[in-house]
């Protein structure tokens, strides 16, 4: 069953914005696992559409919002694809060790 969104939101823009720059840097930090935070941006994202639709955002609320989101989500970024390099260099590191296999006839 799906839930319709919610038009209003009791979430300030200084609180959302200091609840994203917190997740991103704690995500920096590789405190957080990727996939986690990555769902955390989309729940931020609609939470940002809520205040948007209510009308209850300035215009320095908004850019500091926009800001702050798409720091959260670089952040996801580049920590996903640090996560697929590791991956990469241990697949090459066990491949290395491996003997080379003869070639088919």
């Amino acid at each position: 069953m799906k839930r319709d969104t919610v038009a209003v939101t009791e979430t300030t823009p200084e609180g959302l914005a200091a609840l994203i720059y917190h997740i991103a840097h704690s995500a920096s930090q590789g405190q957080l696992d990727p996939e986690f935070v990555r769902k955390l941006g989309k729940r931020v994202d609609k939470e940002l559409e809520a205040m948007e639709a209510g009308e209850r955002l300035t215009a320095p609320d908004r850019e500091r919002l926009l800001h702050a989101v798409q720091t959260l989500h670089r952040t996801t970024d580049v920590e996903e694809g640090a996560r697929l390099t590791r991956a990469l260099e241990r697949l090459r590191n066990h491949d290395a060790q491996q003997p080379p296999q003869p070639a088919a006839p």
